[in-house]
């Protein structure tokens, strides 16, 4: 099989709104963005904010198929602006991959094409992710690709009480 090829861009418009509208299954459909069109809305504008840059994926053949988020955004956080940089040159990553194409093998080679793309773009000294503790296949990813957690932490918002790991790595 030959490796998959990624390519990046900036978020536009019409991207955002098909990221928007993805849904997941199970216990993952707490990744989709939003149920009514206020939320749907709220999330669309949060990936064309350039404060925190977003990055419309696609593959070899031209279609949609993820986004990576640099920045606050990436953050599990009630930071108010959005900014690439919050601390020592640390770039906060966050990402998704369309819904059909998940737990299909894609995970390692789509995050590590991110993070090349992040050393291009960013200089960052070092990467930081963000993930639900339940969420072991994307865990067992990110460790793959070199990051270690670093600590668990709850956060409380309106949607309830919500464990999170965090975990970094030297670029």
């Amino acid at each position: 099989m030959a490796a998959a090829t990624f390519t990046f861009s900036p978020m536009n418009d019409a991207d955002a709104r098909a990221i928007a509208s993805w849904r997941y299954e199970g216990p993952y459909s707490v990744y989709g963005m939003g149920s009514d069109q206020e939320s749907r809305d709220a999330a669309v504008a949060e990936l064309l904010d350039r404060r925190s840059p977003h990055f419309a994926v696609r593959d070899e053949h031209g279609e949609l198929v993820g986004f990576f988020g640099f920045g606050t955004a990436a953050e599990v956080s009630d930071e108010v602006e959005p900014a690439l940089w919050s601390e020592d040159r640390c770039l906060s990553v966050g990402l998704g991959l369309c819904p059909h194409l998940t737990g299909k093998g894609l995970g390692l080679a789509f995050v590590e094409a991110g993070l090349d793309f992040a050393r291009q773009q960013f200089a960052p000294e070092s990467f930081r992710m963000f993930v639900l503790a339940w969420n072991q296949r994307a865990i067992k990813v990110y460790e793959r690709a070199g990051f270690t957690q670093v600590r668990t932490f709850v956060q409380r918002n309106i949607h309830g009480e919500n464990e999170f790991i965090e975990l970094r790595r030297p670029v």
